[in-house]
Parts: structure tokens; C-alpha cells; sequence
């Protein structure tokens, strides 16, 4: 029983010792104080981008949001790809976002019109709301102008992406509300130009 007990003891004391080298060598106090004026949603985001990137081991897919585009009946898929973008466009403009650029790439020499598979990127954004998040922080200009993609698979399947705006919006201390307003109605345009483009509707 003494043995047991002073195991314990001595395990207990490890533990302790372990948390004030801990506490001393990465200025722990000093992180918490940080992190406590983080936002709320902050952590959980990480986590849910770490969550990601230790099941796959791939840190693009911690940030990347996907859904698959729908090939309507009746359509061929160059058509399918003509009207989601198309929806894409009309869903922009009624969040006040401009296509500002589009880039259809080859993918093993070949263009989509010529037999390859597709890869077209657009960008957009809203003059208005990037001057302002430009005032706040000039760093924000690498989250600009906001981008979707489109990416064909080997077997067929096409798939529509975009950056995850989660981190941007709340992977912080928490944005002033105007901020805050501006940037969730710029993430809720962007997804719903995914979702209304990849529905074909």
C-alpha cells in the first residue's frame, strides 16, 4: 500500500512539475489571457479545420468548402456548366458582387471545349465592402477577391469549391458589428452562389 501510495505521489508530482515547465516555457498565462479575447466560434473552427486536416492529411481540404454540381436532364454537361454559371452570375448580383474575372484552365494540354476535363475559376467582389475591410486591416487583400472554382474528376463528376469563410470571419478577436454584418452577408452570397449553381436552379 505505501508503494502504491508513493507512486501515486510521485506520478502526482511528475504532473505538476510538467505543468509549471509547461506554464514557464511556453508563456502559457500570457496565451490564455490571448485567447480569451478571441471569439467565441474561434476555437471550434480551428478545430474543426484541424479535425480535417488530421483525418486527411491534406490542409487544403481544412479549408476548402465543395458540393457537387448537378447535370440536369437533358443536358449535356458543357450546357449544365453554361447555366450554372449563369445562376452563379444572377445570384452575385442581387449580393451586390461583380465578376471582376474567369479563367478556364487546361488540364493535361487539353481545354473542356476540347475534350479535357474542366477546371474554370471566377472571381468576384464587392468594391464597396472590400474598401472598407481594406481600412481595417490590409491583409485582408489575400482574401481578395473572393473566388469559385470548378474542377472536373476523372470519372465524370464535377465539383464546385470555394474558400471556407468561417476563420476569416470569426478565427479572431470578434469583428465590429458593421464588420461583422458586411462579412457574413459576403459568405452568405458566396455559398449561395455555390449551392444555386451547382443545383442548376
Amino acid at each position: 500500500m505505501k508503494f502504491i501510495k508513493g507512486l501515486f505521489t510521485f506520478v502526482g508530482a511528475v504532473v505538476v512539475i510538467g505543468f509549471i515547465f509547461a506554464f514557464v516555457k511556453f508563456d502559457l498565462g500570457t496565451r490564455i489571457g490571448q485567447v480569451s479575447k478571441l471569439d467565441p466560434q474561434a476555437l471550434p473552427e480551428y478545430m474543426k479545420m484541424f479535425d480535417k486536416v488530421l483525418t486527411t492529411g491534406d490542409p487544403a481540404k481544412g479549408m476548402i468548402r465543395k458540393v457537387k454540381m448537378v447535370i440536369p436532364e437533358g443536358m449535356t454537361k458543357q450546357e449544365a456548366f453554361e447555366n450554372a454559371l449563369e445562376i452563379m452570375d444572377e445570384t452575385a448580383s442581387e449580393f451586390g458582387m461583380a465578376l471582376v474575372d474567369s479563367k478556364t484552365m487546361p488540364r493535361h494540354g487539353k481545354l473542356f471545349k476540347d475534350g479535357g476535363l474542366l477546371t474554370h475559376i471566377r472571381s468576384y467582389c464587392s468594391p464597396y465592402i472590400a474598401d472598407i475591410f481594406l481600412g481595417h486591416s490590409a491583409e485582408f487583400i489575400g482574401f481578395m477577391p473572393c473566388r469559385i472554382g470548378f474542377v472536373e474528376e476523372p470519372n465524370g463528376d464535377i465539383y464546385i469549391y470555394t474558400m471556407s469563410m468561417e476563420l476569416m470571419i470569426n478565427g479572431g478577436h470578434v469583428l465590429e458589428p458593421k464588420l461583422l454584418e458586411l462579412a457574413n452577408e459576403v459568405r452568405t452570397g458566396m455559398y449561395t452562389m455555390m449551392e444555386n449553381a451547382a443545383a442548376g436552379e
